[in-house]
């Protein structure tokens, strides 16, 4: 496999696809962003979607990565996990996981989230799209299913 030797620029990246999209995108501290992905239903109403994005150093064995992810909503032993772990199979670049969260009041929480990493150097602007809108539809469906509608 060949390694490209340009490097991609993350918000670069993000403003061209919010751009061509019409997602907005905000920088909500320095390198991490926020795109508010607009996904047209079957009745023409719109639904949204938040996807974060950020650099991590050193995360894909000693290589540089960058993350995106989307809150489903918080995790409780009441959860379907078999259903959801079944609908996840409709994930392409993104996967389904429960992770280590805060509330809005700080408060330690575990997160239904959906999430992508992707190695900075085996990426593109093309995946790069197609991975948020992997997770933003994803996450989107696990939301309305499993936690009521836009809570996150």
């Amino acid at each position: 496999m060949e390694v490209k030797t340009e490097r991609l620029d993350l918000k670069i990246v993000l403003s061209n696809i919010s751009e061509r999209w019409k997602y907005k995108m905000d920088e909500i501290s320095p390198g991490i962003f926020r795109l508010d992905v607009a996904m047209k239903q079957k009745d023409g109403s719109m639904r949204y979607q938040y996807v974060y994005a950020w650099e991590i150093k050193e995360r894909y064995m000693g290589k540089d990565v960058f993350y995106f992810n989307s809150r489903c909503g918080e995790y409780d032993l009441n959860l379907n996990l078999y259903q959801m772990l079944k609908e996840s199979s409709y994930c392409t670049y993104c996967s389904v996981i429960i992770t280590t969260d805060k509330r809005t009041d700080g408060t330690p929480c575990e997160s239904v989230v959906v999430h992508a990493v992707q190695p900075i150097e085996f990426t593109s602007e093309a995946i790069i799209n197609e991975v948020i809108w992997d997770i933003a539809t994803n996450a989107d469906i696990i939301e309305m299913t499993y936690f009521g509608g836009d809570n996150n």
